[in-house]
């Protein structure tokens, strides 16, 4: 485990990073983890967010805002992903490439977190109600959440042939009551019906 694992209490930003039991395998896990703060770490100290002496393994321990800075970092500029891959070339498997080219074709928004099915999490954009399948990297949804549906902020990236969270969610403490999780419910049957619950971003 590269980092402690972490779960802040809703409306504040979390870094999922206990790895038990979930719908990603541990390898799975591990390779994302890695590839992700590998590329927080150069992002961080090519935006002097971090200090220039700063070694990985200190920033490995560092506390999550820090990483959560290199994170708005990075998604200001998709050119660092570019100088990033090149600067490393020869260092990156053909995984990891695929990887970090995926968060080119990020989705940032607030989503509904509608329910936890066996396989992945129902989210539904609140921007144009799209309902997407998306994994868990560690711990279930449901470890983080008392009840859903639940709205959240996150970023979606594609993963392989999935479609997973960057690991950080911001929870706004709203859930939804009878009327409108009916609603919901009615939007899902439909997008189930006419198969269109997304689930890959490729």
């Amino acid at each position: 485990m590269l980092l402690p694992p972490l779960a802040q209490s809703c409306g504040r930003w979390l870094y999922v990073l206990d790895t038990i039991r979930m719908t990603l395998t541990d390898k799975e896990y591990k390779e994302f983890l890695k590839t992700h703060l590998d590329l927080l770490f150069y992002v961080g100290h090519k935006k002097n967010v971090l200090p220039k002496d700063l070694g990985l393994r200190k920033f490995l321990n560092l506390d999550f805002q820090i990483k959560f800075k290199c994170r708005e970092s990075l998604f200001e500029d998709d050119n660092l992903i570019d100088e990033y891959i090149a600067s490393k070339f020869d260092h990156l498997t053909t995984d990891q490439i695929k990887i970090l080219v995926g968060f080119k074709k990020k989705i940032r928004s607030s989503f509904v977190i509608f329910k936890c099915l066996t396989n992945y999490a129902i989210f539904i954009d609140t921007k144009d109600n799209r309902f997407y399948a998306v994994k868990a990297l560690g711990d279930s949804f449901d470890t983080f959440f008392d009840a859903f549906p639940v709205n959240i902020s996150t970023t979606l990236i594609p993963f392989k042939d999935k479609i997973i969270y960057d690991g950080f969610i911001q929870s706004s403490g709203v859930y939804y009551g009878r009327n409108m999780t009916d609603t919901m419910n009615e939007d899902y049957k439909k997008a189930k019906r006419n198969k269109k619950i997304l689930t890959s971003l490729t």
